[in-house]
């Protein structure tokens, strides 16, 4: 049995059947784990999710924000978007079971000695206070996706505290976990830069508030393609911009072993 961490697919559909076949999957007894974004600019997210929807025995993803995207257009039932993946999905007769199976994946993913989030592990929190958190704001979006939806969206608070609540809070959660790159020493999230680390001079990269600590979990993340496969002892980005002409990347979790696909 193999398990294996596969970065941003975003609708490349073609590229997941290339990279399964290469690595040689076996369904019936290996695992899959997406760090987020299946769907959007691929061109082949409704395909993307009927695989992975019908392969949920031994697959699992966490949410990241074009799956968000997703999914608050359709529970707010914005069904006239100029998004034409995102209109193939509306109009599919199995659209209803595809977006409530997308609509309760978690928003990270633990499996042996890591643990899988989309952008990745605010530096303001430890890795039991994210889970409380993650576990919160999913129970909030499951009870009335529509309320949280209408919500969800905005760039404030930029800094978190343990005076938010209500809808603030669970935002927070959400930009942190599916939109975070670069974080300001003073804690404030950053969303106007998503490019290389060498070029944000003022800026750090939301993991290296981490490298003189040990945690205790390995963070496996995507959601940063500039970046590309980057790896040091406490994380791992997965999303090498496929969608963007690069590579679909995986990692397997028993040997360590990295694979790419053009």
């Amino acid at each position: 049995m193999a398990t294996y961490v596969i970065g941003d697919v975003q609708g490349c559909f073609s590229a997941l059947m290339k990279l399964l076949k290469a690595i040689d999957f076996m369904p019936t007894k290996d695992r899959l784990i997406f760090c987020g974004d299946l769907v959007n600019r691929g061109g082949q997210s409704l395909d993307v999710l009927r695989w992975v929807y019908a392969h949920q025995k031994c697959c699992d993803s966490v949410l990241g924000n074009h799956d968000l995207s997703l999914l608050s257009k359709y529970y707010l039932k914005k069904f006239r978007t100029k998004n034409t993946e995102f209109k193939e999905i509306f109009n599919a007769s199995d659209a209803a079971l595809l977006m409530d199976w997308l609509l309760h994946r978690p928003l990270y993913i633990e499996q042996q000695d890591v643990m899988v989030i989309h952008a990745g592990l605010y530096p303001g929190w430890g890795i039991k206070q994210f889970k409380k958190l993650a576990t919160k704001t999913r129970t909030k979006m499951l009870s009335d996706p529509a309320v949280f939806f209408k919500t969800m969206y905005g760039n404030t608070p930029k800094q978190w505290s343990e005076d938010l609540a209500g809808h603030l809070k669970h935002r927070f959660v959400i930009n942190a976990s599916t939109r975070m790159r670069f974080v300001k020493k003073d804690g404030a999230l950053n969303f106007s830069q998503n490019g290389r680390i060498s070029a944000m001079k003022n800026l750090k990269p939301w993991f290296s508030y981490f490298a003189d600590k040990t945690l205790d979990q390995h963070i496996i993340f995507g959601h940063w393609s500039a970046l590309g496969f980057y790896q040091d002892r406490n994380v791992t980005c997965l999303d090498t911009g496929k969608v963007w002409g690069g590579q679909l990347t995986t990692l397997q979790l028993e040997n360590q072993s990295v694979f790419s696909i053009t």
